[in-house]
């Protein structure tokens, strides 16, 4: 018979470790499951407990090799938004992979340690692997890395580890991400054609007015005759352009870095929260954006067995919107000492009368998280559609302001030619 050394984690959320007898892995998975204990990690070996030098000798290569991935070329600190996040997702789609296969979260993160092909991933899971060692959960060792896994996405791990339902939450999260990397491309795909347009413009503008407009100018000058009106409307703006441009810039800067300190307050960044759900077109985006996250976490959480209240307080972790956050703290208590979650999401304005209609549905009928997934569906709707008004609307303005440049600069050249053969004639 083999023995197993095992670390679990109890119902309560501590974690033990020690030695199982048994004939082979599953068994021992099955005992363990038995006693009320979620593995972390299981590996055959000695029932004897590792020496002390053993121990330290582990750990300085666990450091080494965090050191390493650290000072690698192709480490973390090259990666910046979007892209950290899509690495990120790619570990959690391989962790479900092993994980839903019947491994112990602990032995699939060693496993994807010693298999990944890709440095950064690796590496990633590398710094799991050894804060899983540790003892740490691995929603702790996910919080250490920020920049892969945001704290939402470590609050509801952290969830599914208390109730020992992993594999579903797992899903759901990758489920969220992969929709929020499908809306991230889709807008910078749908930027693409107006931004080349309006670069190719503004490289037309530049060209008319550095090399074919001073050359007009110049012949206009030596036959004595007068530049037209869109000319000079064009050299009038050019030289304007050159005069104060500097300033502008400098002075855009100064502002963008003075309002950068100020919303990093507590009251600059409230204010400045408040301002953003009030912007036309934008301020609708950045609100469902909050409440479709908030809506995924909710009905996932309660799918889980996690009970309201606990709920509640994971969401509220998630707000990134510090006007909503409070919105969202208030209602909290007031479901806390009594109040629906309808009747104080409507109470606090924090969902549209639409979607409280919902969920009052929903908790009348016992089967909130149903109705959750239902708004959490429209929000992702309504934004999706707002966010193809949006780009809609930039791409149509950036075409007509490069149709309007290119106009006027057709119409200064033209002008310019027949003012100039009607000085030769």
């Amino acid at each position: 018979m083999a023995v197993f050394n095992y670390k679990a984690r109890k119902k309560d959320g501590t974690i033990v470790s020690g030695s199982i007898e048994a004939t082979e892995r599953r068994l021992a998975m099955q005992r363990l499951q038995s006693q009320g204990l979620t593995p972390v990690t299981l590996k055959e070996g000695s029932a004897s407990a590792p020496s002390a030098l053993a121990r330290l000798g582990e750990r300085a290569k666990a450091l080494k090799s965090n050191h390493n991935s650290k000072d690698s070329p192709e480490g973390t600190q090259k990666t910046r938004g979007g892209k950290r996040e899509s690495i990120g997702l790619s570990v959690l789609m391989r962790l479900m992979e092993l994980h839903s296969s019947g491994l112990p979260v602990g032995d699939s993160i060693r496993i994807l340690s010693q298999r990944l092909s890709d440095k950064e991933q690796r590496a990633i899971v590398q710094t799991l692997w050894r804060d899983l060692s540790e003892g740490s959960t691995l929603a702790g060792a996910m919080t250490k890395q920020p920049r892969y896994f945001p704290g939402s996405i470590s609050y509801v791990i952290e969830a599914g580890e208390a109730t020992g339902n992993l594999a579903p939450i797992l899903r759901k999260v990758i489920d969220y991400l992969e929709e929020k990397e499908a809306i991230r491309k889709k807008m910078i795909a749908s930027m693409v054609y107006p931004g080349f347009i309006c670069t190719v413009a503004i490289g037309v503008v530049v060209l008319f007015m550095t090399v074919l407009l001073p050359q007009i100018q110049g012949m206009m000058d030596r036959l004595g005759g007068e530049m037209t009106l869109s000319a000079r409307i064009l050299i009038d703006g050019s030289t304007m352009i050159a005069q104060v441009g500097p300033f502008a810039l400098i002075a855009l800067i100064v502002a963008l870095l003075g309002f950068q300190q100020w919303r990093r307050t507590e009251k600059g960044r409230r204010r400045s929260d408040s301002w953003l759900l009030k912007l036309p077109l934008l301020g609708k985006i950045f609100l469902y954006g909050d409440l479709f996250q908030v809506g995924n976490l909710i009905s996932t959480l309660l799918e889980s067995g996690i009970n309201t209240t606990e709920t509640l307080r994971l969401t509220e972790r998630t707000v990134k919107n510090t006007d909503l956050r409070e919105r969202f703290n208030i209602a909290r208590g007031q479901v806390n000492e009594g109040l629906s979650i309808a009747q104080a999401f409507q109470r606090n304005q924090f969902m549209p009368d639409l979607a409280v209609d919902i969920l009052t549905v929903g908790e009348n009928t016992g089967n909130l998280a149903h109705s959750m997934n239902e708004i959490t569906k429209s929000f992702r709707n309504e934004l999706t559609a707002r966010l193809g008004r949006l780009t809609a609307l930039v791409s149509t303005g950036a075409l007509i302001c490069a149709f309007v440049l290119v106009a006027l600069i057709a119409m200064g050249i033209v002008t310019s030619v027949f003012q100039v053969s009607r000085t030769l004639s």
